[in-house]
């Protein structure tokens, strides 16, 4: 247990509307700012909204079937854990009047947002975080002056025409107060006030402006980018031997601009962002586009995404020291022996990146009983160890043997690695991120990248031991050498299988594994997390023969596969790590 001890307000926000919510996040971002003092219990997800974006990303069939009673009340269980590390002495909070009486005199008065424009919530979280306001509605306006005499400093209602408009004064107005190196993209049509409490405790500058846009101008602009990403191999491969994808990049993003007005001003903010020593934008995307269209624009503006839609607490996360130093089990070069007659397969559970992962034991696997029962790969984000230290060690205090963390999509970050204009730099602060929390090897979203990409992979220092390539793939998938290192592209699932159901998912592995190919094969399955479970794997582990397959971990998966690539010396498969970059 840590020496500190933390008096913690808990407050139950289940049962509250939005407008209360919001409230009580501002409250609790700008109370947190000193210590972790104020706990917002939001209750189960049961509403199919708060799993509901552009898509449903877990169906209400599936969601009480198979992750509900596995994630529980994740907020609870937090609290619950941490309460075994930390000196904590917690205090029920009887509802909104009880934490506002106790916290009033920290609260300089009250920023109004507008019903009528939702985007004045994000203009009010800044005006919250750098003038110490609570986020109010007009509704709310009389109680909270008449209980509490908190007056109306900023009152949002009727100010601007449209969003370009809004936010454009935000930048003009706000982007300066608010902290270097990061900003938000939060969509407030959604209603989910979970991370308004790290914006707010942070200062940061938050928007809510699209990347799609119609006309053949903008369409043009992101297929340049898309050609980057996943048009002909041989074609992309040609374009970055002679340095063409700079100025395509470009160009996209100048003809995107052209096409769309808040595509231009998201640019712009994007642009703005400090590089110290790699921009970080946190949120998700808009109702107005997707999170293909988001990550091609803000990769190829040089930031990487943490996604954090329904991550609630991190104001309280954040403040939370890591219980040791992160250290986990990793195999060793010199100690593992290739086995030719094998076929090699690991799995890796999927969206570890997205902070709501981390903050519910990744969906609840991580609580299951199968977990440690079989070799597994857990993406998580490895940015926790700066941003929420606390958090992050719960993982690491319950690994077992069979528990294996590696870096979600891409490192340091979600990004799309061919789009970077500073790949080099990302990967030396995915290198710096990964040491600090004992990561040594990572996936990489795009399975089939250049032969350049790959290259500046492998020019990162030995800490890393290989490489995972692809969330998903296109039809080829790679096995390839980097400075003696393996690049091998996921071979589970194909982009049309990507939401199939787990039974479904684990058969087409089963088809990939009788196929009659030589031996030693390897075999990657990036499992997509909202269908498939590490119980789903551990069944379908113990029907596989265990003379002819063999599941590891990434570490000694990519160990071995660099011995058989090294041996075989095949030219058409090993890519010198002297190509001038």
């Amino acid at each position: 247990m840590t020496n500190t001890s933390y008096d913690v307000d808990i407050i139950d926000v289940s049962g509250m509307d939005y407008s209360e919510q919001i409230l009580v996040a501002s409250l609790q971002g700008l109370i947190n700012r000193v210590s972790p003092r104020v706990f917002v219990d939001y209750g189960q997800y049961d509403d199919v909204e708060s799993r509901t974006t552009n898509e449903v990303f877990i169906p209400e069939d599936i969601w009480r079937s198979t992750y509900r009673d596995a994630i529980g009340n994740q907020d609870q269980n937090n609290l619950k854990q941490y309460q075994t590390f930390y000196d904590f002495k917690t205090t029920p909070v009887a509802g909104l009047p009880s934490l506002i009486s106790k916290f009033a005199g920290e609260i300089k008065g009250l920023v109004v947002w507008d019903p009528n424009m939702q985007d004045t919530i994000n203009i009010a979280l800044m005006l919250s975080a750098t003038e110490d306001l609570l986020v109010a509605d007009p509704q709310q306006i009389e109680w909270l002056d008449d209980t509490y005499g908190l007056k109306v400093k900023q009152d949002l209602r009727n100010r601007w025409s449209d969003r370009v408009i809004l936010y454009q004064w935000a930048f003009e107005n706000l982007f300066r107060k608010c902290s270097e190196g990061r900003i938000a993209c939060v969509e407030p049509g959604w209603k989910r006030p979970e991370f308004a409490d790290y914006i707010v405790q942070n200062k940061v500058f938050v928007y809510s402006l699209t990347t799609q846009g119609g006309g053949l101008v903008f369409s043009f602009g992101q297929k340049l980018l898309m050609l980057l990403v996943g048009g002909p191999y041989a074609l992309r491969n040609t374009i970055f031997k002679f340095g063409v994808d700079l100025l395509l990049r470009k160009l996209g993003l100048f003809l995107m601009g052209l096409g769309s007005r808040e595509t231009r001003l998201a640019t712009q903010f994007q642009r703005a962002v400090k590089r110290n020593p790699y921009p970080t934008i946190f949120g998700w995307h808009t109702k107005r586009d997707d999170e293909f269209a988001f990550m091609l624009h803000l990769s190829a503006n040089g930031l990487r995404l943490v996604p954090c839609h329904l991550a609630g607490n991190f104001s309280f996360h954040s403040k939370l020291p890591a219980l040791s130093r992160f250290k986990q089990r990793h195999a060793q070069k010199g100690f593992v022996r290739l086995e030719k007659d094998k076929t090699y397969l690991t799995f890796t559970l999927s969206d570890g990146d997205q902070l709501v992962l981390m903050n519910t034991s990744q969906l609840g696997n991580w609580n299951r009983k199968e977990r440690g029962k079989v070799p597994f790969n857990w993406e998580i984000q490895p940015l926790l160890a700066d941003l929420a230290p606390g958090l992050l060690s719960l993982y690491y205090e319950s690994l077992t043997e069979n528990d294996y963390l590696i870096a979600g999509p891409s490192g340091a970050g979600y990004i799309v690695p061919p789009l970077a204009p500073d790949l080099e730099t990302y990967m030396k602060e995915s290198e710096r991120i990964c040491k600090k929390a004992d990561i040594r090897t990572m996936t990489s979203y795009i399975g089939d990248p250049s032969s350049r990409v790959i290259c500046q992979h492998g020019k990162t220092s030995d800490w890393f031991l290989g490489f995972l390539g692809g969330y998903l793939h296109f039809g080829r998938t790679p096995m390839v050498l980097a400075n003696n290192r393996a690049f091998i592209a996921n071979a589970w699932p194909p982009l049309e299988n990507i939401a199939d159901t787990s039974e479904q998912t684990l058969e087409g592995v089963r088809k990939l594994l009788n196929q009659p190919e030589e031996t030693p094969r390897f075999i990657g399955v990036h499992l997509f997390a909202y269908r498939t479970t590490i119980s789903d794997v551990y069944r379908f582990v113990q029907s596989l023969d265990a003379k002819r397959v063999k599941v590891v971990k990434a570490d000694e998966f990519l160990l071995a596969a660099a011995r058989y690539l090294s041996e075989e010396k095949k030219p058409s498969i090993y890519i010198d790590p002297s190509i001038n970059i």
